[in-house]
């Protein structure tokens, strides 16, 4: 069998399995963020690392929904918050006292919800949102890959991983090291946690899509630009977030 075969099917069996173990949290999660956006709640997006990637997913893009906003590290180096080389420095996204510089980059409101998103869910900035989400009162999913999370040791103060906080976990189902292809019996390549990230975001979508439709109310569905009259039609859905999902 050639590697370009071998990985794609040894990757479409991890996401069957991945999609059957994860369906009835991905519809709990759905019917949540549909309650959110019912409510003119915006889904806030936070990944570490490559999790970003699932942000990305999500945030603004045709055939998506509208109401997403991303939380970006970066913004505290573009925005003069911190200097470029603190934020290159290592160790970053272990730096809890980031986070409430991070969150008051951004018009955060009483009705969003966060999902959080780490390989590990173990690094010290993320779970000081998750915190701080939770005591500001917003529900909190995290998308880790649980087997390297349970083999993870936290690096906040508390001790607390991201999954002990989330309201809902979502697992990715990758493996612990998240590789997939043995080429020549020395070394494992490819990685499987950000594409079965990605899939789980665009499940979200379909699953939150659904939701809606049943419950009688309108979908803030984004258009492709090259689509007459879709910049009339996304000004509209994006004008009803003005400051909030490009804060």
């Amino acid at each position: 069998m050639s590697t370009t075969k071998d990985f794609f099917v040894k990757a479409v069996n991890l996401l069957e399995i991945t999609k059957e173990e994860q369906r009835k949290t991905i519809e709990k999660v759905a019917a949540m963020m549909g309650e959110c956006m019912k409510e003119n709640g915006i889904v806030q997006l936070f990944g570490i690392d490559h999790g970003r990637a699932f942000s990305m997913e999500l945030g603004y893009r045709a055939g998506g929904l509208m109401p997403f906003h991303q939380f970006n590290t970066k913004d505290l180096a573009l925005r003069g918050v911190i200097s470029e080389e603190e934020y290159q420095r290592e160790g970053f996204n272990d730096r809890e006292d980031m986070a409430e510089k991070l969150w008051d980059l951004y018009l955060v409101e009483p009705t969003d919800m966060f999902i959080l998103v780490s390989l590990s869910g173990c690094e010290g900035l993320i779970i000081e949102t998750a915190l701080q989400a939770k005591q500001k009162g917003h529900k909190v999913v995290a998308v880790v890959t649980k087997e390297l999370s349970d083999a993870s040791i936290s690096k906040h103060s508390s001790g607390k991983k991201l999954v002990e906080i989330a309201d809902i976990v979502i697992d990715t189902g990758a493996k612990n090291p998240d590789l997939l292809l043995d080429v020549d019996g020395t070394h494992k390549v490819n990685q499987i946690a950000t594409i079965a990230g990605n899939v789980i975001a665009q499940m979200i979508t379909a699953e939150v899509y659904r939701y809606l439709k049943e419950q009688g109310t309108e979908c803030p569905v984004l258009l492709s630009a090259n689509i007459k009259g879709a910049d009339v039609h996304n000004k509209e859905l994006s004008d009803k977030y003005l400051g909030r999902w490009n804060a």
